[in-house]
């Protein structure tokens, strides 16, 4: 008679990002702890204290001590400290594919989770709602100044519909009202810091010295970029290739669904990608063909649920998140017989 037993891996090393920094913290320390492991956490730089009070309201549930670490400083000195430590049996980062390939380079025999980088598309096809598919471009592009791995960072979309499509769209993110984040009305808040405004305004900028046009926003004042729609970008662009992480948009024009299927798989990346219209069959060809972890068929990449697994192809990491995904990437099995 054979049967499996999961057991906890051990000690788990989760490092968190800035941009949702109570909830990243909680997809990985939750379905650490309910599985019977030891965490160290190591949140971002930028944003340690809601990890510090979330690990105290933890302490305070009785979690008992030594169980839940909380580490704060530097990611390139303690993040290359604990990653490379032997007595860690799991990583789990989320954070940019570039420091995802320093992890795995120095993790050694370790599983990892990794969820890194992406330039995540939304394909907008003939016979789609185009005010429902503008509304949601709208919503998905800038959502949090656009600091969402997957947000909708590039539009992809069927020549034939290209006028109606940027006439609903345009409004609505002229209508999108920037200003201090507690204040009633606002919509859009500054970036996580100047720097990252300058990094995010310069990129739009460029797109636009090679050969794309501004449609509206992109321009800088301190932290915040107004939120802008860039025309006529090619995918080969850098600004279609790289991870933005701020508020604006790509539009890619294409002539057929083939070229569609092209220009969404023409990145390094593959996290997560939607689809407005298109006929049945398109939609099939496309839940199989496009290379992402999460394909939406009638919405765009910026939606998630914690009981379906979640993560990328490619370049946006290997791994799954949800709860149950995670309960299953930080434990092992073992596989037990008994012989009479």
């Amino acid at each position: 008679m054979g049967f499996t037993l999961r057991q906890p891996v051990g000690i788990v090393v989760a490092i968190t990002p800035f941009n949702y920094p109570a909830l990243l913290v909680l997809h990985k320390v939750g379905p650490a702890l309910a599985s019977g492991n030891a965490v160290i956490l190591k949140p971002a730089s930028a944003t340690p204290l809601t990890a510090l009070a979330l690990a105290q309201i933890f302490v305070d549930a009785g979690v008992p001590a030594g169980v839940l670490s909380v580490l704060t400083g530097s990611g390139g000195v303690l993040g290359d400290a604990l990653v490379a430590d032997p007595r860690v049996r799991k990583v789990s980062f989320t954070g940019s594919t570039g420091v995802g390939e320093r992890i795995s380079s120095l993790a050694g025999i370790t599983k990892l989770s990794l969820e890194l980088g992406a330039s995540s598309p939304t394909l907008v096809l003939p016979g789609a709602d185009l005010e429902q598919a503008a509304a949601a471009v709208a919503a998905g592009g800038y959502v949090n100044g656009g600091q969402v791995c997957i947000s909708v960072q590039r539009v992809i979309l069927h020549r034939d519909i290209e006028a109606d499509f940027l006439a609903a769209l345009q409004p609505k993110v002229e209508a999108i009202r920037m200003g201090d984040p507690f204040a009633a009305g606002t919509t859009l808040g500054p970036l996580i810091s100047e720097r990252e405004a300058e990094r995010v305004a310069t990129s739009i900028t460029r797109a636009v010295s090679e050969g794309a046009q501004l449609l509206t926003g992109g321009e800088r004042d301190g932290a915040f970029v107004s939120p802008a729609i860039v025309t006529g970008v090619d995918t080969r662009q850098a600004f279609a290739q790289e991870e933005l992480f701020g508020p604006a948009v790509a539009v890619t024009t294409v002539a057929d669904f083939d070229a569609a299927i092209a220009a969404a798989n023409g990145t390094p990346y593959g996290l997560a990608a939607g689809v407005f219209g298109g006929t049945l069959a398109e939609g099939v060809r496309a839940m199989r063909e496009i290379d992402a972890g999460s394909i939406h068929l009638g919405w765009t990449p910026l939606w998630r649920a914690d009981l379906m697994p979640y993560g990328g192809f490619k370049a946006s990491g290997y791994g799954k998140e949800g709860v149950r995904s995670t309960v299953a990437e930080m434990t092992e099995v073992k596989t037990v017989i008994l012989h009479g």
